[in-house]
């Protein structure tokens, strides 16, 4: 297998920032509709457009050839709600309530949905995972249409997900139903395991031999990403980047159904995926590694500066003002992100960013998972700046972390008054799909 990334930066700034600052606003004061797609689990490293070989990302690669790209983009947490609620509402873990999957939104935040509704344009959504079910997160705020219909198999019971195909599909007739500005949310699962792509990927059978051989032992890969009884990392990466393949094919559709001098197209993941660095394998959800907090973030649209590369660090909880700003839309309150419109329309140079000197990334809290692949699955913080990169444990202060870090860590980690939870389920009450789903990834 070919040598992957080194560790290097993190993620998350703990200075807030004003949601609307620096506005440089929609060509001529108008409104651009908004089309931003999430990708699970995917890698930058592994498209085109980052410098891969392989040729897994051709829709995606020609969006970052009109558009500006960020090299060095980083998610605060390695699972899909944390990220997410982050990417929706510009604040972190603790104000946004949600620290894990399967935890909901704090209903009081604005959000992107809100805003943009707020603003006049016609929202919709269209999501591939039980784990934005709207009675499993609560995302759905400022939507009139939250799709979240899952159709397909996955980790042990049938309607888990919804694939691509079917998802970009309700896209796509959403867009086509009217010429009105509007904000389309699209989520796409595939990269995320197990690896088992839905189409065949004929693109890609030229170059599977460019994956050297490496052998691993069974209990190295999460029960849940088994597939077969092949030990050889090159088969899971294979697999791996035929996910990435499809959901490409379909992102294809999707750009091509929106208008491209009216509509800013926003491409992002909500974390990456670990193939071997520091010895782990084939996931995320406990891991602080750059492997599972470096992500892909591109922007094209009408006033976007073309082909362009931005090399500073940034965040994505960076991403909801800066969208705001370029579709020329109302900013939110509260938020803590920096606006990057600045850097998005520039020509050169790192015109319009301030990379962040404090970067935070916090990993689930209340995971359980046991899958005998000795990961350290306790809640865990890590804390970057000039001076330090380590990683802390809350519930361990005394034999981690120096103190200046964990002065930080507080700042970031400190809760929002608690709201009320849910009541437990009754003894013997029938698990429902999202428990089993998430039993069958291991959380539970």
């Amino acid at each position: 297998m070919r040598p992957l990334a080194r560790r290097s930066a993190l993620v998350l700034a703990l200075v807030p920032a004003t949601f609307g600052a620096a506005r440089c606003g929609a060509p001529h004061g108008t409104k651009l509709s908004v089309l931003l797609v999430s990708m699970d689990t995917t890698r930058p490293d592994h498209l085109g457009c980052y410098g891969y070989a392989r040729p897994t990302s051709p829709a995606i690669d020609a969006l970052a050839a009109r558009g500006v790209r960020f090299d060095r983009a980083w998610s605060h947490a390695p699972e899909t709600g944390p990220s997410l609620a982050t990417v929706l509402t510009s604040r972190r873990a603790p104000a946004t309530g949600v620290r894990g999957n399967a935890e909901r939104l704090d209903d009081s935040l604005p959000t992107l949905a809100t805003v943009a509704k707020a603003s006049g344009l016609r929202t919709g959504a269209f999501v591939s995972t039980v784990l934005l079910r709207r009675d499993v997160c609560g995302f759905d705020r400022g939507f009139d249409v939250y799709d979240d219909q899952m159709t397909d198999p996955c980790f042990g019971h049938d309607r888990a997900q919804r694939i691509a195909e079917r998802t970009v599909d309700a896209a796509v007739a959403w867009l086509g139903a009217s010429a009105e500005p509007s904000f389309c949310w699209v989520h796409l699962y595939e990269p995320h395991g197990p690896y088992t792509p839905p189409e065949p990927t004929p693109a890609l059978d030229a170059t599977r031999t460019t994956l050297e051989p490496q052998a691993i032992r069974k209990e190295w890969v999460p029960a849940y990403q088994r597939v077969g009884d092949s030990l050889d990392a090159a088969d899971y990466v294979d697999r791996y980047d035929r996910e990435i393949a499809v959901m490409d094919r379909h992102l294809a559709r999707l750009f091509a159904a929106a208008d491209p001098s009216q509509t800013l197209v926003v491409v992002h993941a909500d974390h990456g995926e670990a193939l071997g660095e520091d010895g782990y394998w084939f996931r995320h959800g406990s891991l602080l590694h750059d492997a599972a907090l470096r992500v892909p973030w591109i922007v094209a649209g009408p006033g976007v500066a073309a082909g362009r590369v931005v090399g500073a660090d940034v965040r994505l909880i960076d991403l909801a003002p800066t969208v705001l700003d370029l579709a020329g839309l109302q900013p939110a309150e509260g938020a803590e992100g920096n606006d990057l419109a600045g850097a998005v329309r520039a020509t050169s140079g790192t015109a319009g960013v301030t990379p962040p000197s404090t970067l935070v990334a916090e990993a689930r809290r209340r995971e359980i998972v046991r899958d005998a692949t000795g990961v350290d699955v306790r809640w865990k913080v890590r804390v970057r700046t000039a001076a330090v990169d380590v990683v802390m444990w809350p519930t361990d202060r005394g034999a981690h972390g120096p103190p200046a870090a964990w002065d930080i860590a507080r700042a970031w980690l400190t809760e929002p008054p608690r709201r009320t939870p849910p009541p437990p389920a009754a003894p013997g009450a029938p698990r429902s799909d999202v428990d089993r789903a998430m039993e069958g990834l291991g959380y539970r």
